[in-house]
């Protein structure tokens, strides 16, 4: 089963892939007018304007003429949308790209459309950054100390050398290290869940980290608190699904912007819209999604919403006392534990509830809307208005994102956010909900639809094996920071996601929550960085201290597919293939089948669809699939490679399709979606047994998805917190109540208003002098709206740094992924948002190069002034490539990422919190040469070495 035929030379299929680089370069223009199909026919004048025809290139023609065929591409980047797009290939190149356009577009089966990135992933995978050959940096020599050069890491020359030469390089200085240092010396600078980072238990141990990441505080103890967690995904898959949204009279989008981040959802809050639907919009901006939605907008200030929630409880017990109607006693006495005297939990080890707190009992100071609107900035008369709307008469659906909770000091939003819902009832009937709005579960929410029977069909996870030693790790903000001192404070004995099992937690609680032990300092000692796809020198922050702690150590090795920002910083770059690119033809080299689990994409389908993904390429260049790599690093260790990689990537691709079941419409059983047949076994190289499913094999492969077609009012719609959440029977057919709605994952076995365990298990670490309550207590946040000012003295003189800045998701990228396509770098620049008055205060226009800067770095963007912004707020969509001047005293980043401006920082309680949108700046119009647009500035990698060349390369970029 060749993906391509084998008569085609891998020389003449590199030279074909160049080709398409530049075929792909051209496809921008393909609407282009000319007055034949010609490509080199001259456009039309404007007189002749309305006799335009399409402009048609090669490509075009190829699949007029049937010359390829269409193949199935799963986007397996960074946003988790897993749209589908479909690559038309010919004779092994990918010459166009396609979304889902197999069946008609309805909202009972809608068409899995990609957005604007994932359409343009060819040029990412023939992009002239690609790293195409191993390389060692020109003046690294392996044995540490001064043959390192570390002062030259992101400013040296590049040598191609061989896989064997890189390989021996990584072995030899893995050796070294772990004889003379030990595991806290090796530093895997990468995702633990990764591929790479399976090996490393096996090799000796290493360091890695462990934080919130995209969740923020929101994961800051969910289960204890009542809620649900898919994995490590808090609150998610409780709100009602699409059919359900259109029964609300008012959604709120809580610091969210699914217009950017998740588009899909779009489709289903348009409808609701259309219903007659109203929506709200909270935060700092009014942003794409509520100016689509028509929504109003509650100003928060960032960082603040804990205050501002907390004013509109009071509000709810105000106007309930007055009027009534507002907050649901039946739910709050039935469903919940520790708002009032009555309703305290039977662990609680004081006589605080809530609402005394709220009305000021225990602190003097009752938490009026007029308290609250110093520090949040919303105004009274806003607060007042939330608080009827939340009235348990109507019906209103709360859904957050996480970007409110990724700030320093946010540990008490998600009780307070869950609070606000309780007291009005939301929870658990039709038109109600308070949860998450994320990835795949965003709008259309609920228990899968299609989930995977496991068992002999189950692939095993990078990290699934039983490592030969524990992982060791630094938790949050702190990795940078702990690196460069040389210790680090353990607050927990495993992962910020793991469940506490009996033996460590003697109340047995039966949440995923992790019991933390007392804070204690232990030592790291970074001798080697192993960067393992992740680019966390880009992505982590506290830049300028990763800068310091990479050129310190005595060897940075990468896995890449890209000249990203931790590979500029690498002495040794071996080249890894994209999800487009396998081999499974001997004839070609080395079989190879691209791995698609490890970054824990391949399980987080859509609800009720399951796409379709193969390899569409062979390798480019010398390009090798990252596991087969770190088998052979494993083996060159002598260990065993079964041991953390025991099944191949082809049987894990294999046995995802094989293993996934839908949900029938009765909502009884699950049955296959998949139909393999004996000769399917045959084609295949299988020994999976022959089924019945909804769809052959090919056939799904060649539509690129399967889509549950549903309707209104089937068994298989969702509700949150009322329906039963289903399993698969160990039959592997029969549905099955794996988790009921009701009890609750919570010690009470109810939503806690008052957590007891959630203030035993934090005030445990000891970091914090203050306790934290049981409750939603406030307390002022670290790098928050206080510190704008001198002394924290809301009112008084503005400090030094007197913006906040937060770092909203972009549509141009995924975080970094995506950010190297011309084609969105055209359409999407990369500014600074901030206030129009703001702006004006300081000279500054839309357009002008300006320089954000704080005591930890400066950085470079262009301004955009926005009427949509509140005062003293700052947007800076974040996942840009850096771009160093150290031409001076100091390092400029010219392209403007958000992490030069941060410190690491930690979390007032919850240290495995990553603050990103926490930091406090000042902006001014910049008096030196103006930015130049990040498309203009051309690749960070030289292209163009010849195949069997020994040319250097020259890493572009950097001012040295």
């Amino acid at each position: 089963m060749s993906l391509i035929d084998k008569s085609l030379k891998r020389r003449d299929f590199l030279t074909l892939s160049a080709g398409a680089a530049a075929a792909t370069a051209l496809g921008l223009s393909a609407c282009s007018p000319s007055t034949s199909g010609s490509a080199d026919t001259a456009p039309e004048t404007s007189e002749t304007a309305s006799e335009l025809t399409p402009h048609v290139v090669a490509s075009d023609t190829d699949i007029i003429d049937g010359k390829g065929e269409w193949m199935p591409i799963h986007c397996h980047q960074n946003c988790n949308q897993m749209c589908l797009n479909m690559g038309y290939v010919v004779d092994g190149v990918v010459v166009r790209q396609k979304t889902d356009d197999w069946h008609e577009d309805s909202f009972d089966m809608p068409q899995q459309r990609g957005c604007l990135r994932g359409r343009s992933l060819r040029q990412q995978v023939y992009n002239a950054d690609r790293i195409k050959y191993p390389m060692k940096r020109k003046n690294w020599q392996p044995g540490g100390g001064e043959n390192a050069h570390g002062e030259l890491r992101g400013k040296d020359e590049w040598e191609r050398i061989t896989w064997d030469e890189a390989l021996t390089y990584v072995t030899d200085e893995l050796k070294r290290v772990y004889d003379e240092y030990g595991e806290t010396a090796v530093v895997i600078n990468g995702w633990r869940w990764a591929p790479a980072t399976a090996m490393f238990p096996h090799l000796g141990g290493g360091i890695y980290n462990t934080e919130t990441e995209s969740f923020g505080c929101w994961a800051f103890q969910t289960e204890a608190l009542g809620m649900y967690s898919w994995g490590d995904h808090p609150d998610i898959m409780m709100a009602p699904d699409k059919y359900d949204l259109p029964n609300a009279d008012t959604i709120v989008l809580y610091g969210c912007n699914p217009a950017w981040a998740t588009h899909s959802s779009m489709y289903w809050l348009k409808n609701a819209k259309d219903a007659g639907v109203e929506f709200v919009q909270v935060g700092p901006d009014y942003n794409q999604t509520a100016a689509t939605l028509g929504s109003k907008w509650i100003r928060v200030r960032p960082g603040t919403d804990t205050a501002f929630l907390l004013a509109v409880i009071y509000e709810m017990i105000r106007l309930d006392e007055e009027q009534g109607n507002i907050i649901d006693w039946d739910f709050i006495n039935e469903k919940t534990v520790g708002f009032t005297p009555e309703t305290m939990p039977e662990d609680a080890t004081t006589e605080e509830n809530f609402r005394d707190y709220i009305l000021g009992k225990y602190d003097d100071t009752p938490k009026t809307p007029e308290w609250a609107t110093e520090i949040c900035g919303t105004p009274v008369e806003d607060i007042t208005w939330y608080a009827q709307m939340a009235a348990k008469d109507n019906n209103v659906i709360f859904l957050h994102s996480y970007a409110a909770s990724r700030y320093l000091g946010a540990e008490n939003l998600p009780q307070a956010f869950m609070t606000v819902g309780a007291l009005g009832g939301h929870y658990g009937k039709s038109g109600n909900g308070c949860a998450a709005i994320y990835t795949w579960d965003a709008g259309d929410s609920g228990y899968r639809l299609i989930q995977h029977v496991g068992g002999d069909y189950g692939y095993v996870d990078a990290l699934a094996a039983a490592p030969a030693k524990p992982n060791i790790l630094i938790e949050g903000n702190s990795w940078w920071s702990s690196l460069a001192e040389g210790k680090y404070i353990s607050t927990s004995a495993g992962p910020y996601d793991a469940g506490s099992s009996p033996e460590d937690d003697p109340t047995k609680l039966r949440a995923n929550t992790p019991t933390y032990h007392e804070a204690k300092e232990m030592p790291v000692n970074p001798r080697i960085l192993f960067q393992t796809c992740s680019n966390f020198l880009q992505t982590r922050g506290n830049l300028s201290t990763g800068i310091q702690v990479m050129r310190q150590a005595d060897a940075c090795f990468s896995f890449e597919i890209k000249m990203s920002l931790t590979a500029q910083f690498a002495d040794i770059i071996m080249p890894v293939t994209t999800h487009w690119e396998g081999n499974d033809d001997e004839t070609w080299g080395e079989l190879c089948w691209p791995s698609a689990f490890g970054d824990g994409n391949g399980q987080k389908q859509r609800k009720d669809a399951l796409l379709a993904w193969k390899p569409l390429v062979k390798p480019m260049w010398e390009a090798r699939e990252e596991k087969a790599v770190c088998r052979e690093i494993m083996e060159r260790m002598g260990a065993d490679p079964d041991a953390a990689y025991p099944k191949s990537n082809y049987d894990q691709w294999l046995g995802y399709f094989l293993g996934m079941r839908v949900l029938n419409e009765d909502a009884t059983k699950f049955e296959p979606v998949i139909t393999w047949t004996e000769a399917d076994q045959e084609k295949y190289h299988s020994t999976y047994p022959v089924q019945e499913g909804k769809v052959g094999f090919d056939e799904f492969m060649a539509y690129g998805s399967y889509v549950v077609e549903r309707k209104e009012g089937d068994a298989r719609n969702y509700v949150g917190y009322l329906n039963d959440k289903l399993g698969i029977g160990e039959d592997g057919e029969t549905a099955v109540v794996a988790d009921t709605a009701w009890p609750r994952p919570s010690l009470s076995g109810k939503l806690e208003i008052y957590c007891q365990f959630k203030a035993d298990n934090v005030n445990r670490i000891g970091l914090n002098p203050e306790p934290i309550k049981p409750y939603a207590n406030y307390f002022v946040p670290r790098r928050g709206y206080q510190e704008t000012f001198v002394d924290g003295k809301i009112g008084g003189e503005k400090a030094a740094y007197p913006l906040q800045a937060y770092t909203p998701h972009y549509m141009r990228r995924a975080h970094t992924c995506y950010d190297n396509m011309v084609w969105t770098q055209e359409a999407f620049h990369n500014p600074v948002f901030m206030n129009a008055q703001d702006a004006a205060d300081r000279g500054i226009k839309a357009g002008d190069t300006v320089v954000c800067f704080n005591d930890f770095g400066k950085m470079l963007r262009k301004a955009q002034p926005m009427q949509g912004m509140m005062p003293g707020t700052v947007g800076i969509p974040h996942g840009v490539h850096s771009v160093f001047d150290e031409s001076g005293d100091e390092i400029i980043d010219r392209g403007g990422s958000e992490q030069m401006l941060s410190d690491g920082t930690q979390s007032n309680y919850f240290p495995q919190v990553d603050g990103y949108n926490s930091l406090l700046i000042e902006i001014a119009k910049y008096d030196g040469p103006e930015l130049e647009e990040d498309y203009e500035r051309g690749p960070f990698l030289a292209a163009g070495v010849d195949a069997d060349s020994d040319e250097t390369y020259v890493t572009d970029g950097i001012y040295a």
